[in-house]
């Protein structure tokens, strides 16, 4: 009987033996079928990698033909490189910042200027100017500027060229500088250095502006009107891949040389320069692509108060004095027409 029993337990011990042993042996070529799986799968991707690295290598770079890099003016990100921050704070409130835009050599024009905006021809309605440029390669140039700043406080210059496909850069800086340093202003206007402002009729006939939202009051340009140069050798030329498709500017617009713009309007029009990219027609751009991306800008005409003719603008004010009926004109300020027609005015 025992050893029935000793006999048992043996053969139980040994077949668990064999059963442990079937297992072990079962689980190792799982493993191993597993492990011969994930380095054939390795291998399967490192050989792919390859593959896909040596097909990249011998499959020729493609690379798209760019007609135009999309930029938006540069100003938005840069800092000025004069900027007379103080110009607006002397006073609680000023009637008209005047925002001129002006050529670096243009000393004397500026100087007549300066004499035509004195406040005391015009009280008791403030007047306050800033005038705008971009950067010079000459250093003796770049003195005198700093040194006129220095003087009159009144100088604005932006890191960008001061040049003719540069006034974009200078019109948007303009905006941005009136939106950070001069919203005490009742209105604004916008204007080259060889325009003269009877602001004696401005005051009078346009003081409606100060009360009114998103208002342009300018030399009116409507939307289709305006052709697009398309000539190399034009004065305004515009790329073929500009507005391609179109004949006329798409939108109404203003003539640059005097732009009247409600004060609300202005820092709008520079959140849109932020999202418009960059077009060298500054007057396009000012006054017709930014106030597009703006809901309900009314852009009011005064044709015929402004001239774009100097002879015009001479004869107008030598006769009538401040009756005359321009609001504004362009001069021929290297005759001191600006000082002259002033001299006119004061008989």
């Amino acid at each position: 009987m025992l050893k029935d029993i000793k006999h048992k337990t043996l053969m139980l011990g040994t077949n668990m033996v064999c059963v442990t042993g079937f297992l072990l042996i079962l689980m190792n070529t799982q493993a191993n079928q597993r492990c011969s799986e994930f380095i054939k799968d390795r291998t399967q991707l490192t050989l792919t990698k390859r593959t896909i690295n040596i097909s990249n290598a011998k499959r020729p770079a493609y690379t798209r033909k760019i007609f135009m890099k999309t930029s938006y003016p540069i100003v938005i990100s840069q800092p000025y490189k004069i900027n007379n921050e103080g110009i607006c704070r002397r006073v609680p409130k000023i009637t008209c910042i005047v925002m001129v835009h002006t050529s670096l050599n243009h000393f004397e024009r500026r100087r007549n200027m300066r004499e035509t905006f004195n406040s005391t021809y015009y009280s008791p309605n403030i007047i306050r100017v800033v005038f705008l440029m971009g950067l010079t390669n000459n250093s003796t140039l770049q003195t005198m500027i700093e040194y006129e700043s220095l003087v009159n406080k009144d100088i604005v210059q932006g890191y960008f060229m001061d040049t003719y496909h540069n006034l974009t850069n200078k019109g948007v800086m303009g905006l941005k500088w009136i939106t950070d340093h001069c919203r005490n202003a009742e209105f604004v206007a916008k204007i080259d250095d060889d325009v003269f402002m009877n602001f004696h009729r401005i005051f009078e006939s346009l003081k409606f502006i100060k009360e009114r939202r998103k208002y342009m009051v300018c030399n009116r340009i409507n939307a289709n009107s305006n052709f697009i140069q398309r000539g190399i050798n034009d004065k305004w030329y515009v790329h073929r891949d500009d507005f391609k498709g179109f004949k006329f500017y798409p939108y109404t617009s203003c003539s640059g040389l005097a732009v009247f713009i409600s004060i609300d309007l202005v820092p709008l029009l520079y959140k849109a320069a932020l999202i418009s990219p960059f077009f060298w027609v500054d007057d396009f751009y000012l006054f017709g692509i930014l106030p597009a991306k703006i809901h309900g800008v009314i852009h009011y005409g005064i044709n015929s108060h402004v001239s774009l003719n100097h002879r015009r603008t001479f004869n107008c004010f030598s006769k009538y004095k401040d009756k005359c009926e321009l609001f504004a004109g362009i001069t021929d300020p290297d005759k001191n027409r600006e000082i002259q027609i002033l001299n006119e005015i004061g008989k």
